[in-house]
């Protein structure tokens, strides 16, 4: 169910990356290199604007879970619209601080040509909408998540994910600018809740209006106070990287950052989806009691998802130029792919702290993680804006990853041990460890091939499919368990006769 889970999950967001990425060559054609940028800006600072949120959907998702599991619909209801109301009004309050302070965020902290200032303003104060609009979808994806029905969540994530990017583009190729990119996406926004609300319905949870009794909401506003603090850190690590690039440098200088940076971040995003199914799992087996039987999950979870990471940054590393000049063009390459690069570095190192900090919040320790995560955010707002000020956008991404190194490796000595019930000795034996010592040696086996052979597209694929056959035949034989390996085995037997 696990595995079912997390390929479902992953289906969600992994169809709109492939979709988002087709589409960001045609938006820059249709918008100008400072129009991307403008929009990139856009999102960025409304993705700041989240700081108002306590991050109570990771503690509805946990006390739901746990409900539903106890069958306690009422302590469900309680829970699930104590979170309405919430969003509901943080969704009012951001809408109008963004609308009325919109003119001034331009005039003060950013620079756009003179034609394109109007239009900026205008899409800042549309974005106030979506932004309240995107509180509300957000939570109510939270429900079939609890219920571990990650198919249906999973379906919406990718009908709404594909249908935003193309009519963002729909939008820029018929000439309505960046204000018309915009209104797009908050449309599309709109019709998600929509469709969330009905899908709901459909699963019979009785959840007639009710007011939350106080111990409901002492238990979801205690966890969700300490997880805030991880979500202000998400948030930090998110968009102030480009709100500072973009203040430092320029919207110019943001797209050639934004572009490899999405990159990397679509791609190793995905392995986060395989991990986050866990949260749920490990929430329900906390409140029955059966921590044991968590252990053997974590081990295979942070080995598979560490092994799959390796692999994805293998093939940027070896690819990631060739599939940058195809993309969106030569003069993305020389500045791109240093940044792909280092940020793709900086994404494997946090990624190794994804599994702990889900089994540690769902364990009931949201204030180590919170704590850790608010450190990693700040050193990393710190770090990018000096390495912005020292190297530009390959100074910004250096900085990230220097903070990753820092704190990523004390959070996992730390908890270790301690709030996660495995030892670091055991995750680096049977979890990550031997994940990362098994693929970073085919790595730097195959990188200085990529140097060796002449360029294009006919080498780039020969040694990217060359890395993907030698990957997956170590992991097949030295990742994978030996009773999982047979489980394979008897399937493709099967499928064969």
């Amino acid at each position: 169910m696990l595995l079912r889970n997390s390929l479902w999950n992953l289906s969600g967001s992994a169809i709109p990356m492939v979709v988002a990425l087709a589409t960001v060559p045609l938006l820059i054609g249709a918008l100008g290199v400072e129009g991307f940028g403008i929009v990139t800006l856009v999102g960025s600072l409304i993705g700041y604007f989240g700081v108002l949120d306590i991050n109570l959907s990771a503690g509805s998702i946990k006390y739901l879970a746990e409900h539903h599991a106890a069958n306690d619909r009422e302590r469900f209801a309680e829970t699930f619209w104590f979170g309405i109301m919430f969003y509901g009004c943080l969704g009012l309050l951001g809408a109008f601080g963004i609308f009325f302070a919109a003119d001034m965020l331009v005039a003060r902290f950013f620079e756009v040509s003179p034609a394109m200032r109007e239009q900026t303003i205008l899409a800042f104060q549309l974005a106030g909408l979506g932004f309240a609009l995107t509180q509300a979808q957000n939570y109510l994806l939270v429900v079939p998540q609890a219920l571990q029905r990650y198919d249906r969540s999973a379906q919406s994530e990718a009908f709404f994910g594909i249908l935003v990017n193309l009519a963002s583009v729909g939008a820029a190729v018929a000439g309505f600018g960046v204000a018309g990119v915009i209104i797009a996406r908050v449309s599309v926004s709109a019709l998600n809740i929509l469709y969330l609300v009905w899908l709901i319905r459909g699963f019979d949870l009785a959840l007639s209006p009710r007011w939350p009794r106080p111990d409901v909401r002492a238990a979801l506003t205690s966890f969700s106070a300490y997880a805030y603090l991880s979500k202000i850190a998400s948030t930090l690590h998110q968009h102030a990287d480009k709100v500072i690039v973009g203040a430092i440098a320029g919207p110019v200088a943001l797209t050639f950052y934004t572009v490899p940076v999405t990159l990397a971040g679509r791609i190793l995003g995905l392995t986060y989806r395989l991990s986050s199914v866990i949260y749920p799992r490990a929430s329900a087996l906390a409140g029955a009691g059966r921590i044991s039987e968590l252990r053997p999950v974590y081990l295979g979870v942070t080995r598979y998802v560490t092994y799959i990471n390796l692999a994805a940054l293998g093939v940027i590393v070896l690819a990631g130029d060739e599939f940058l000049r195809r993309w969106v063009g030569e003069e993305f390459v020389s500045q791109g792919y240093p940044v792909l690069v280092l940020m793709t570095l900086a994404l494997l190192v946090d990624s190794l702290t994804n599994v702990p900090s889900l089994v540690n919040d769902a364990l009931g320790h949201p204030r180590v993680t919170g704590r850790f995560a608010l450190a990693n955010g700040i050193s990393g707002v710190a770090m990018v804006y000096i390495g912005t000020h020292v190297g530009g956008i390959i100074g910004a991404a250096t900085g990230h990853l220097l903070s990753s190194l820092a704190l990523g490796v004390g959070f996992l000595l730390f908890v270790h041990g301690r709030t996660v019930p495995i030892t670091f000795v055991e995750s680096l034996r049977s979890g990550f460890g031997r994940s990362l010592a098994i693929g970073a040696a085919i790595i730097c086996v195959l990188v200085p091939l990529k140097w060796m052979i002449p360029g294009g597209l006919v080498s780039t694929i020969a040694i990217v499919s060359t890395a993907l056959v030698t990957l997956g035949l170590a992991g097949l034989f030295f990742i994978v368990s030996v009773d999982e390996r047979a489980a394979m085995m008897s399937m493709a037997r099967r499928l064969r006769s």
